[in-house]
């Protein structure tokens, strides 16, 4: 049936339904569960430890990107689980790689806080990857291991960035080692990379994550 409604009616209903975005994404902490899950389906608990809040005020927030349908929810026995929609995919990469490119203060911060050298900016990650499987050099994953195991790069090794310094004796001192994590944003691959250096390794920081690896054609291996 043809819609009953004037030009002006249907402008206040688009432009009305894509507000809800713009509110859904108006909290940080919201913006930054939606980086979460781009990684791996989690439940409540992991998702206020990861953004230190109570689980009453992270289900809160759930709750409105649920209702703006940028997340979906499960429950599995006492436990509900959310997982990202390609809509809130698509928000979150939008408004991410716009901080990033547009935003100088943004860029300021990224360029002082990420100071390790990043030999890997204009590298070819089909050659790379290459490299990774013939094991001429090491690729590690500094993400948790549920994120690894929801989607890793082919020939990369899970070591959390919590059980780095437990591990280092698995990793060899001859080879290069690069270490990646959530994506442009993302801390883990830097602090592992000042731990590695520290030790003695040549190891450097890989700025890209599920995200910007999908842009470049290359997809993430699932367990």
């Amino acid at each position: 049936m043809r819609s009953q409604k004037t030009g002006r009616e249907f402008k206040n209903f688009v432009y009305s339904s894509l507000a809800k975005y713009g509110k859904a994404i108006s909290d940080p902490k919201r913006i930054e569960l939606l980086d979460l899950l781009v990684q791996a389906e989690k439940n409540v608990d992991i998702l206020s430890k990861e953004i230190g809040m109570s689980v009453a005020s992270t289900s809160h927030h759930l709750q409105i990107l649920k209702e703006a349908r940028l997340v979906r929810d499960r429950r599995e026995g006492r436990n509900i689980f959310y997982q990202i929609e390609d809509v809130g995919i698509q928000i979150f990469d939008t408004i991410s790689s716009a901080g990033k490119e547009f935003n100088a203060e943004i860029q300021i911060e990224m360029n002082s806080f990420f100071n390790s050298e990043q030999e890997v900016e204009e590298l070819e990650y089909k050659d790379f990857l290459k490299r990774v499987l013939s094991k001429d050099i090491v690729l590690i994953d500094v993400r948790p291991e549920n994120e690894y195991n929801s989607g890793h790069l082919p020939g990369s090794i899970s070591i959390p960035l919590k059980e780095l310094k437990s591990k280092l004796d698995k990793l060899p001192k001859r080879k290069k080692i690069f270490a990646y994590c959530r994506g442009k944003y993302c801390v883990l691959s830097e602090e592992a990379v000042k731990i590695l250096r520290t030790e003695g390794y040549n190891a450097y920081r890989i700025p890209e994550g599920p995200l910007e690896f999908a842009q470049k054609g290359i997809r993430f291996k699932k367990e």
